[in-house]
């Protein structure tokens, strides 16, 4: 039997995570979004790519810093192994035996004219991870709490509520701001601490289908120049990045495989090493002007 633990992700750089869609519009290179919702996200291919990569970076150049080896990382992630004696040269797939999910954002910076940066989400992604962590991991009391304060809210006067005293506040160009007056729940702050890692005085939750455009139209872009092998300036491009300080979060599963008793140590081994909150990984593109440096931190229930 299968069994999932829910990550979060912070980004300690700009992120670039390219669709690899061709785009003729002002932007030139696009990040990956989810197609219904126009969200950020990473599909679930990249983030195991780049995961896998870091442990067999540590085994090619610094093995003193990890306890798994070759063999092992192949059983976790897969590979791709010599087929049948008949057919000689010939490559076929070997799943790995841990389950990659899509990363899905959960919490954007935005810029407010109060304070360096606001958390901003919407009742929509807050509520589609609590399901998600229902769903694969466990039913949580508390959840229920969360999803009836959510849905005090009304968004037909105003753009975002935000939980702090600040008064008079705008975020980006959004000023119809609504302060949430009454006491918010102890549990539902509990769950917004513990569960989705975030700072409910930096938080600010907007109505859904606003986010969503603003995940679409206003995600930062930044201009850059590619340099000629000789040193000359070429093409100026534009390139979408995911801020620094933006959330997302994924589940990992285990299949069935690494739950059998005799597989309990190799499952120990990568938890260990996975979970230690210190490890700094790279997604997408542009590790050498230091894009897509991230923590990962596991949530713990």
């Amino acid at each position: 039997m299968n069994s999932y633990k829910m990550y979060i992700i912070e980004t300690l750089s700009n992120m670039h995570v390219g669709s690899g869609d061709t785009h003729f519009g002002i932007v030139d290179n696009l990040i990956q979004r989810n197609p219904v919702t126009s969200v950020p996200v990473i599909h679930a291919s990249g983030l195991k790519g780049a995961i896998r990569e870091y442990f067999d970076h540590l085994l090619e150049y610094d093995s003193s810093k990890t306890t798994l080896t070759t063999d092992e990382i192949i059983e976790l992630f897969g590979n791709e192994v010599q087929s049948l004696p008949e057919t000689p040269g010939e490559l076929k797939n070997s799943p790995g035996h841990l389950i990659f999910f899509e990363a899905n954002m959960l919490t954007l910076p935005l810029r407010p004219n109060q304070n360096v940066f606001y958390n901003c989400t919407s009742e929509a992604i807050i509520t589609d991870y609590l399901n998600m962590f229902d769903d694969f991991i466990k039913k949580v009391p508390e959840f229920n709490e969360l999803k009836t304060f959510l849905k005090t809210m009304v968004f037909n006067n105003h753009d975002f509520y935000y939980f702090n005293d600040a008064v008079d506040l705008e975020i980006e160009d959004y000023s119809r701001a609504k302060k949430y007056g009454s006491t918010i729940p102890e549990p539902v702050k509990k769950v917004l601490s513990d569960y989705l890692k975030i700072d409910i005085d930096k938080l600010a939750i907007f109505d859904s289908s606003l986010f969503s455009r603003i995940c679409k139209d206003s995600i930062p872009v930044i201009a850059r120049n590619y340099i000629k092998q000789d040193g000359t300036s070429g093409n100026l491009f534009y390139e979408e990045v995911l801020p620094r300080k933006t959330t997302l979060y994924f589940l990992l599963g285990y299949d069935s495989y690494l739950n059998q008793s005799v597989k309990k140590d190799l499952r120990k081994k990568f938890e260990k090493e996975f979970n230690n909150n210190g490890k700094v990984y790279q997604f997408g593109a542009n590790y050498s002007i230091g894009y897509g440096f991230s923590k990962i931190v596991k949530v713990i229930y």
